[in-house]
């Protein structure tokens, strides 16, 4: 090929241009072109804009009704993977009114408060995150563990101090027995296995049924007791991107793969993975609105 023939194919005349474009145009004017290029076209644009700047601020209350004597009458609120940042005030707000207004017994928070990288924004600093959480209410207490992100930068510390002496209770490889309805119930917080920092031994010392157990990472799961009534856990985010048909677009630290989201059941023992509230690297959601989870058990 001669280096006109390379320069001509690179950088195509004004003819070839006008003819390419004429043909488009006309192509076009066929109305059986002309819809599927427009829905192609709609698709490109909506996307990314619904992605980037819709599903991540919107917000969803999922109901669980959950069978089990044991626990009947009860009102449970999870939440998990906040990844709160600096712009992240209104919408924190808009959580805790939410759960609030739902008038739960127990609120469990699942971890993963700050965000150690997120694209073009910086987390929200430990102090502020602990302090909005304090305007959370529960009848019968508030428990949280903490996630990987917490871990990561010594964030454990500060929020543990923030707290002492509030209405929330750290239960990191530890429980606690309360009384609701004249019945026992214990509450125990697994710290987070991605980490390494589960202590399974530790946690369910002098525990005994029913048990409700809330944790960071749900590849805990096949360790726990099979005697504990039920299991909440995130750090998925549910894939944060999650594509039909095919699956999740980014995996988290030390995910294995089998537990995404939704019910779990195995050797007599039941867990819900929540998608959780925020995001991690990049602030983007498709097919994973953000959720607080309700479980009320009957």
């Amino acid at each position: 090929m001669s280096v006109l023939a390379v320069v001509d194919v690179i950088f195509l005349s004004k003819d070839r241009m006008k003819n390419i474009f004429l043909n488009l145009f006309k192509a076009i004017k066929n109305k059986k072109v002309l819809i599927p290029v427009l829905l192609l076209l709609l698709l490109v644009i909506f996307i990314p804009v619904w992605a980037f700047f819709i599903e991540p601020n919107l917000l969803k209350v999922t109901y669980l009704s959950i069978k089990d004597p044991d626990l009947k009458g009860l009102r449970v609120a999870y939440i998990s993977d906040f990844h709160a940042c600096q712009n992240d005030e209104a919408y924190i707000l808009k959580i805790i009114k939410t759960v609030n207004e739902h008038e739960p017994d127990l609120i469990l928070l699942g971890g993963d408060y700050i965000v150690v990288k997120i694209f073009r924004n910086k987390s929200m600093e430990p102090e502020r995150i602990a302090t909005l959480l304090k305007g959370l209410k529960a009848k019968h207490g508030i428990y949280m563990i903490m996630g990987n992100h917490e871990l990561h930068v010594s964030a454990f510390k500060r929020i543990a101090e923030c707290l002492r002496n509030s209405n929330i209770k750290i239960l990191q490889n530890n429980n606690t027995k309360i009384i609701i309805n004249d019945k026992s119930v214990y509450i125990v917080g697994v710290g987070d296995i991605s980490n390494k920092r589960h202590n399974i031994k530790k946690a369910f010392k002098n525990v005994e049924k029913p048990a409700i157990v809330f944790t960071h990472s749900p590849n805990v799961f096949p360790l726990l007791p099979d005697y504990v009534n039920i299991t909440f856990a995130g750090h998925t985010h549910g894939g944060q991107v999650y594509v039909p048909g095919y699956g999740p677009l980014g995996k988290p630290t030390h995910y294995n793969g089998i537990y995404l989201k939704g019910f779990y059941e195995s050797n007599g023992k039941t867990m819900f993975v929540s998608s959780g509230i925020g995001n991690s690297h990049l602030k983007v959601r498709f097919f994973n609105i953000p959720e607080i989870v309700i479980a009320d058990f009957k």
